[in-house]
Order: structure tokens, then C-alpha cells, then sequence
């Protein structure tokens, strides 16, 4: 984690989070998203969460059921604490900083407004610890430059390399445009080594050609 003191440690976090089911929006611990809320049962959940912990899960729908009312959730997500929020007109914007992800344990109707669920996040302990896990940045730069070069993207890593090296592997989870299974599938690596591996996958699988 970052030394920031709104930092939350794990034995802080509540077992239970108002969960948020935006498909396409992930979030990744040390990364920050930016939303716009104006359902009025997804405000409601805002401000409950402002009364408590501040916490809000991110979680994916299963995308082949999108057409269900209530579509089931995938597994794991991940919590974001309100770093910031403000009142536009009946809309609410909101930024989440991500703390660590989670696996669902169980859903929980919260009174049929908003959907709850009961977490764990033992399994990505690992989060809280990300300066510990130390990589290749050459390795990973080079396959990241040549994945840009690859799909004509635009991409500037020097801004990339300079950030401290705990937050650029999230980072670039949050930002590259993979897929949203490609994404699913990082979000559930809970070691940092698998995520390490199958970032550098995702990278070769989607350059045109690979390099060495």
C-alpha cells in the first residue's frame, strides 16, 4: 500500500460491502476510478457508504447474463475506498481508490434497494504488500512498448516507469484495453506472480508477433 495516512489495513476492513455491478469498469488495488452515480438506489448506497466505512466492492456482472434483472456476480472483486465525492445537479461523482481485492462469500439483499455481500480478503493479502513483490521493468516495458506499437495505440510509458514500482503493475490492468475477460482474469490472479505472468501473456497474446 501507499503511505498515504487514509490508507486502510486489512484487519480494518469490514466483512460485508454495498456492492457496485457496473459492467466494464474494473478497479485495482492502487489504481483510482472516477464514476458518475444517478440511480437513485446506487445513490442511496453512496451515501450509506459514506456513513460507515466509506468502502464500496466493484464487481463484475457475468457478462451472458446481462439480460437477467438481478445477473449473478462474478467471484471476485475488488473494495475502493471514497477518495473523493461531490454533488452535480441529481448526480453524484464519486472517485474510488482501490484497496484490495476480494472473493464474494455470499450476496445479501439489502432490503431489495441496493445488493450487499459478505467478503473475504485473505486470499489477496498480497495486496496490502505490493512493494514486496519485485519484477523485470525491462522485461515488461519492452512488451508493453511493443503491445502499444503492435495496436497503434498511444501510449507514453516513460510517465509508467517513473510511478513507484508497487502501483505499475495495477496500473497498467487498469489502463491497457484489454477485454473485460482479460481483465476479469488478472483480477482473479491472487498471487502477485501469476498476475505478473498472465499481465506478460495478455501482452504477447494481443501484439502483433511476439519479442523475445
Amino acid at each position: 500500500m501507499s503511505d498515504s495516512i487514509f490508507d486502510v489495513t486489512m484487519v480494518e476492513l469490514p466483512a460485508n460491502v454495498p456492492v457496485l455491478p457496473f459492467a466494464g469498469i474494473f478497479l485495482f488495488p492502487e489504481t483510482k476510478v472516477n464514476l458518475r452515480i444517478y440511480e437513485m438506489r446506487y445513490i442511496r448506497l453512496v451515501f450509506n457508504a459514506l456513513a460507515s466505512s466509506r468502502i464500496i466492492g466493484m464487481v463484475q456482472p457475468v457478462e451472458q447474463n446481462m439480460s437477467m434483472k438481478v445477473p449473478p456476480l462474478y467471484k471476485t472483486g475488488c473494495a475502493g475506498r471514497i477518495s473523493s465525492f461531490a454533488e452535480s445537479g441529481d448526480t453524484l461523482l464519486i472517485s474510488l481508490t482501490g484497496i484490495s481485492r476480494f472473493n464474494v462469500i455470499k450476496e445479501m439483499d439489502h432490503n431489495g434497494i441496493y445488493r450487499d455481500a459478505a467478503i473475504d480478503f485473505a486470499p489477496f493479502a498480497e495486496d496490502f504488500n505490493l512493494a514486496d513483490f519485485k519484477f523485470n521493468k525491462k522485461e515488461l516495458f519492452d512488451k508493453v512498448d511493443f503491445y502499444a506499437y503492435s495496436n497503434k495505440i498511444d501510449l507514453t510509458s516513460d510517465m509508467l516507469r517513473q510511478m513507484p514500482q508497487d502501483q505499475i503493475l495495477m496500473t497498467l490492468a487498469m489502463l491497457l484495453p484489454f477485454t473485460p475477460a482479460e481483465k476479469q482474469a488478472l483480477l482473479e490472479c491472487a498471487e502477485m506472480q501469476k498476475f505478473y505472468d498472465t499481465l506478460l501473456l495478455l501482452l504477447d497474446m494481443n501484439s502483433e508477433g511476439r519479442i523475445n
